[in-house]
C-alpha cells in the first residue's frame, strides 16, 4: 500500500499548492518543495486565521539545510522544516539530511556563523524578531514520505540541539521537533470524521434570538460545565482554534477565581460560545425565563477552551462545592442548513479575535502613572498609558509609551533580574501583586529620572539594531538576546545620581553610550559559553551573572 499512499500525497500536494511549481526544477525537487509547504501547514497548532503567516519555502540546491520557514507573529512561533520526497515510500529518513537540517538551524538562529542562512534577509528578520519576544519558539519538522520511523543514530544530533534550546529547566522548551512520515501524511489527508457531541445544558435567565439564526443565551452553572470536560475532554474543542493550553498564566487566573471568588466568576469571565447542528428546546419550564433545558446536536466550543478546561481542572481538585456557586455566561448558536460550514468558520474566527485586555491596560488606574504623564509633559515627552493611544502630531523621538517605561526602568534597577524579567516576560513587569511593578513605578521615580533611562535604553536598542544587522551568528545572536542586560550594564555606569540630576546635560552622557554598547557586545560575545543559545542564557539570572563576572574577570586581566 506503500506506493499507493505516495501517489494520493502526491496528488493531494500538487492540487493544493500547484504555484509552488518551479518550471527549472525536477519533479522530485518539486514535490519535495510542496511536501515542505504542507508540511508548514500540518504542523501549524492553531489553524485557523493562516493569512497572518509569513511564509517561504526555500528548497533549492543552495538551502542550506532548511527547506521552508513560516512565521507567526501573533504567537512568535518559527516553524522550520526539512523535507525528503521518496518515490517508493520506503525507507526513513537519513543521517546526512540531519545533520544539514541541524546546521541550517543552528545558523539562522544565530547559534553559529560558519554556513549559509537558508531564507531571505526580510524572513531572517521574521525569525530574528520572534525568537527575540518573550515566548518566542521553534517548531523542528522533518516530513518525509518514507515510511519507517527515525533510527536513534540519525535522532541523536537533533536531540543534541533540543538540548541547548532548551537548557533552561525553569523555562518552558523553547525548542520542539516534529517528525512527520508517510503514514501521517496518509492520515491528514484522509477524511476522518471528528466525534459527534450532544450536550444538554440547563440555561438560566435565558434570552433567545430568532433571526437570523436561532439562538439562546444565559448563565450556566459551572460545575454542569466541568462536568462535560470529565466526559468529552479537548474533542469539545474540534472546531475551536486552539486547545487547552497547559499551564498557561490565563489558566491560573480563570481557576484561582472558580475556588476563591466564585459567586464574582460570572463578572470576571467572558464566557462560552457553542455551536451546534440543532438545538432542541424542552418544553418543560420554558414558559418563564427563569429557565430552559437545551439539547444541543452536533455541538462545539469555538470560544472558550481555557474556560472550560480550568473548570474541569477545578472539579478535579475536589472544588465542586466552589463551582456549584459560579455561573459562566454561555451562547449558543443554532447554525444547520448549506450555509453551515462558512458560517462556523466566521463564527469561530471573530469570537476568538477580540482584543484581550493584558496586565499593562491596567496601569490607566494607577495616580503614579498619571503623576508622571504629566512631568514628563512639563520636560517635552509625550507618555502614552493606554494600548492604541496616538500620539497625535508629537515628535516620534519624544513619545514613551508605558511598556518602553517599564522595561527602561527595569534595565535601570539595581537588581539584574528586573533586567532579565524585561527579557524573558515583559508582561510580568506590570504584576503589582507579585511582580516588581511598584518597585519600578513608585512615588521616588520622578519624570527627569524617567525620562533619562528611557532616552539611554533606546539608544542601546538603536544601537544594538544595527550591530544584529550588519553582524552574524552568534555576535547578532547576543545583540538580539542580550539587549537588555546591556542596557542594564551602561546604566550602571552611568549611575542614578546623574540619572536623577535635572541640571545634567544628559547629552553629553548620552554621547558615551554607542562605544560603551560596542565595548560589551564585544566583552559578552568573548566570554559567551559554547553551544549556548542566547535567547535562552539572557533569560536566565544566574547565567547572566556568571557570564558578567567571566567578562569583568577579562577586563581586570
Amino acid at each position: 500500500m506503500s506506493l499507493m499512499h505516495v501517489r494520493q500525497i502526491e496528488t493531494h500536494v500538487r492540487e493544493t499548492y500547484s504555484d509552488g511549481w518551479v518550471a527549472n526544477l525536477s519533479e522530485d525537487a518539486n514535490l519535495s518543495r510542496l511536501l515542505a509547504r504542507y508540511a508548514l501547514d500540518l504542523a501549524q497548532p492553531v489553524q485557523a486565521n493562516s493569512d497572518a503567516l509569513q511564509v517561504e519555502v526555500t528548497d533549492h540546491g543552495d538551502d542550506g539545510g532548511i527547506d521552508a520557514v513560516a512565521v507567526d507573529p501573533r504567537t512568535n512561533l518559527v516553524t522550520l522544516v526539512q523535507s525528503k520526497w521518496r518515490k517508493d515510500g520506503k525507507g526513513s529518513f537519513d543521517l546526512n539530511s540531519m545533520n544539514r537540517f541541524v546546521e541550517g538551524i543552528r545558523n539562522l538562529a544565530e547559534i553559529d556563523s560558519t554556513g549559509i542562512v537558508s531564507c531571505s534577509a526580510e524572513m531572517k528578520k521574521y525569525v530574528s524578531v520572534a525568537l527575540s519576544k518573550p515566548g518566542g519558539r521553534l517548531l523542528l519538522v522533518v516530513v518525509t514520505t518514507a515510511s519507517e520511523p527515525l533510527s536513534d543514530v540519525v535522532r541523536a544530533p537533533m536531540n543534541k540541539l533540543l538540548g541547548i534550546f532548551n537548557d533552561d529547566p525553569d523555562s518552558d522548551p523553547i525548542a520542539t521537533f516534529k517528525y512527520i512520515k508517510q503514514s501521517d501524511l496518509f492520515s491528514s489527508i484522509a477524511q476522518i470524521p471528528r466525534e459527534t457531541i450532544n450536550l444538554d445544558l440547563s440555561i438560566l435567565e435565558w434570552g433567545r434570538l430568532r433571526e437570523p439564526k436561532s439562538a439562546y443565551y444565559g448563565r450556566v452553572n459551572a460545575l454542569e460545565i466541568a462536568r462535560w470536560f470529565e466526559t468529552h475532554g479537548e474533542s469539545l474543542f474540534s472546531d475551536n482554534i486552539r486547545l487547552a493550553l497547559d499551564n498557561s498564566e490565563i489558566n491560573d487566573g480563570i481557576f484561582r477565581t472558580a475556588v476563591s471568588d466564585p459567586e464574582l466568576f460570572w463578572y470576571f469571565n467572558n464566557g462560552l460560545t457553542i455551536l451546534a447542528e440543532t438545538i432542541d428546546q424542552s418544553i418543560a419550564g420554558s414558559v418563564t425565563r427563569d429557565a430552559v433545558n437545551l439539547r444541543l446536536i452536533d455541538a462545539s466550543i469555538v470560544n472558550g477552551a481555557q474556560t472550560v478546561s480550568s473548570l474541569g481542572r477545578a472539579m478535579r481538585a475536589g472544588r465542586e462545592h466552589e463551582l456549584k456557586q459560579a455561573y459562566v455566561l454561555v451562547r449558543c448558536i443554532e447554525i444547520g442548513g448549506d450555509e453551515a460550514p462558512d458560517l462556523a468558520r466566521r463564527i469561530t474566527r471573530y469570537a476568538n479575535t477580540q482584543n484581550a485586555v493584558l496586565g499593562q491596560d491596567f496601569v490607566f488606574l494607577d495616580p503614579e502613572q498619571h503623576r508622571l504623564a504629566q512631568e514628563l509633559r512639563s520636560l517635552g515627552f509625550t507618555y502614552l498609558l493606554r494600548s492604541g493611544e496616538s500620539s497625535g502630531d508629537a515628535d516620534l523621538s519624544s513619545v514613551i509609551d508605558v511598556r518602553l517605561a517599564a522595561v527602561s526602568l527595569a534595565c535601570a534597577s539595581g537588581d539584574i533580574g528586573h533586567a532579565v524579567t524585561a527579557k524573558r516576560e515583559v508582561s510580568k513587569l506590570f504584576d503589582r501583586d507579585s511582580g516588581p511593578y511598584k518597585t519600578l513605578f513608585n512615588p521616588q521615580v520622578d519624570g527627569v529620572y524617567l525620562g533619562h533611562v528611557v532616552e539611554a535604553v533606546s539608544l542601546v536598542d538603536y544601537v544594538l539594531d544595527e550591530e544584529s544587522v550588519s553582524s552574524d551568528g552568534l555576535r547578532a545572536g547576543v545583540a538580539v538576546h542580550g539587549r537588555r542586560i546591556i542596557a542594564h550594564l551602561v546604566l550602571k555606569s552611568i549611575g542614578t545620581k546623574k540619572l536623577r540630576d535635572p541640571y545634567l546635560d544628559f547629552k553629553t552622557e548620552l554621547e558615551k553610550v554607542p562605544g560603551a554598547v560596542l565595548e560589551l557586545l564585544d566583552g559578552l560575545v568573548s566570554k559567551f559559553p559554547e553551544n549556548a543559545y542566547p535567547g535562552n542564557v539572557f533569560k536566565n539570572r544566574t547565567r547572566c551573572e556568571e557570564l558578567i563576572s567571566e567578562m569583568s574577570t577579562r577586563g581586570r586581566a
